[in-house]
């Protein structure tokens, strides 16, 4: 122990960051205690690390095998900030450097961060998890032994997936680990004061930050909170400070390119921990905006809307919750949530049994289910149904209980021939409708849609006689085919604009195909517009997880 207490008595002299940091990671490595390596991780979050830059995964993983061929301690940061490739024989590579580096906290915190426990984190397979785990085992990371069950029936998630992760990964280190797991260390008298000495440096800088942190929380619309806290976070070095500036720039449509991709590179590099503790109830996925999630994945059955992140959170991918839904969102918490996505039908009706009044911006529905259900206390301005056309229709005016829903889009792939049938099962017999929408492929998330065209009615009068086309790539398969199908005295007026930009002889070319579909429309007046792109507003910056 004499060699740890003269490392940790190293850093509490230290004239620099740097050597503080660099004799922390020493102590740990003699050492491996959870409290040594929160200190160290704590250092090193108030040091800005750059990803090592390419123009794509290839490039930027043969840059940094060079990087890694010449590394000093001095570069671990921006090796351990460049987002891992998915291939295995890259990943692998990885690991034999960081193995070769040695001990240190940081290694293994950013190894087991980078281990999600779901299926599509990493294409590296079962082998790369296996020795990462080992590696560290070896190191003797108390927390990476926490991580691994002993038992498969202790796994926390029993679908097959986690059966053969259990199987493949784990089963083989318990059997070679069994009896001489990596246990906390005890340490001496005289390292607890070292430590708390350093830990009292950073406490009043830590509580700052909880309690700016808890302003934004406590206040999800006010900027000034949030740019407050960004200010904060910057004079301290971290890099979260910046994202959230870059964030706001962004948002008011004033980020250069080059500022874009040092934006994506910090999410890529950081985005897990600035969850701020949803990483354990979301997937991987998450769209942030000013500086915060507001869109996430579930990757639980039964979440916790206790934690104050959710108090931020507008939009929600449910597809991993069974039935109950209603309870989540009765929290003070998730008051903002006005988008759910990927709803199951069961889901659904249990939310329309027991939901709350609210008014829901989207509520997307993949599987309907049964069409017995009662009529909700909430209403939604868009309900989005993701089955084919014809079931779509048959549930929504079918139902005995009727959402209250000012517009409804249905995605379509084929059946285009009958968007004329079904606008006029809608018109007839759901009158509260206020608009239509038929869009050409399925929306994808989190984009709001992703497709070949748009097809909106509008109603008139009664009638969903005004018609909006937009256009997106080149092909139109199956649009001219649902104008065509439309009654001849359905339209009144017609628009049509793109989404991308195409050439004078493409425009003239839709322009001419939209009003040969219009030829039986007898009073139709079509007000063809320019076909160039409409302005798109600055989008959520989207964070995958590689």
């Amino acid at each position: 122990m004499s060699d740890v207490l003269l490392e940790l008595a190293r850093a509490a002299g230290a004239a620099s960051a740097n050597e503080r940091l660099a004799a922390v990671c020493h102590a740990w490595a003699l050492v491996p205690s959870k409290r040594i390596a929160a200190l160290a991780l704590a250092l090193s979050q108030r040091m800005r690390a750059e990803p090592v830059a390419g123009a794509n995964q290839e490039a930027r993983e043969a840059a940094w095998q060079v990087l890694a061929a010449r590394a000093t301690v001095d570069d671990l940061p921006t090796l351990l900030a460049t987002p891992w490739s998915k291939k295995p024989k890259d990943a692998l590579q990885r690991l034999a450097f960081f193995e070769r580096f040695g001990p240190d906290p940081r290694i293994v915190s950013a190894l087991l961060e980078l281990d999600t426990g779901t299926r599509y984190s990493t294409g590296v397979g079962h082998q790369f998890w296996r020795a990462v785990y080992s590696l560290l085992l070896r190191w003797g990371s108390a927390e990476a032994a926490s991580r691994i069950p002993r038992d498969a029936r202790t796994f926390p998630d029993s679908s097959p997936w986690s059966g053969l992760r259990f199987v493949a990964i784990f089963e083989p280190l318990v059997v070679e680990w069994n009896g001489r797991w990596p246990v906390e260390p005890e340490l001496p008298g005289a390292a607890s004061e070292l430590l708390a000495r350093m830990e009292a440096q950073l406490a009043p800088q830590r509580r700052l930050q909880r309690e700016l942190l808890d302003a934004v929380y406590a206040r999800p619309e006010d900027d000034t909170a949030r740019l407050v806290l960004a200010d904060a976070l910057a004079e301290q070095g971290d890099p979260r400070g910046e994202f959230i500036v870059l964030q706001y720039a962004w948002a008011r449509g004033e980020l250069p390119m080059g500022e874009r991709e040092r934006m994506q590179r910090l999410l890529r590099a950081h985005g897990r921990g600035w969850l701020d503790g949803l990483d354990a109830q979301t997937s991987a996925l998450s769209v942030f905006h000013k500086g915060f999630a507001e869109e996430v994945r579930m990757a639980t059955r039964a979440p916790d809307p206790g934690a104050s992140p959710w108090a931020l959170v507008k939009s929600l991918d449910a597809a991993a919750i069974a039935t109950t839904l209603s309870e989540f969102l009765r929290h003070p918490n998730t008051r903002r949530v006005r988008t759910l996505r990927s709803l199951r039908g069961a889901t659904l009706q249990e939310l329309a049994r027991n939901g709350e009044q609210r008014v829901f911006d989207l509520l997307e529905v993949g599987f309907l289910g049964g069409r017995d259900f009662p009529s909700p206390a909430w209403s939604v301005n868009t309900l989005r149904l993701l089955a084919p056309i014809d079931e779509s229709a048959w549930w929504l005016v079918g139902s005995s209980g009727r959402i209250k829903a000012r517009r409804v889009e249905l995605p379509i792939t084929g059946s285009f021939e009958r968007v004329g049938a079904v606008l006029k099962e809608l018109e007839t017999r759901a009158p509260e409708i206020e608009a239509v929408t038929f869009g050409c492929r399925t929306p994808g998330w989190p984009q709001p849609w992703q497709g070949l065209w748009q097809l909106e009615f509008s109603r008139v009068e009664g009638r969903f006689s005004k018609a909006a086309v937009s256009l997106g790539h080149a092909t139109h398969g199956g649009l001219w085919d649902a104008l065509s199908s439309l009654d001849a005295q359905q339209l009144t007026q017609v628009s049509m604009n793109s989404t991308v930009r195409r050439s004078p002889a493409w425009r003239e070319q839709a322009q001419g195909s939209l009003l040969k579909s219009l030829e039986k429309q007898k009073r139709v007046k079509p007000v063809v517009e320019l076909l160039t792109p409409r302005r798109a507003e600055p989008a959520p910056i989207s964070f995958d997880g590689t």
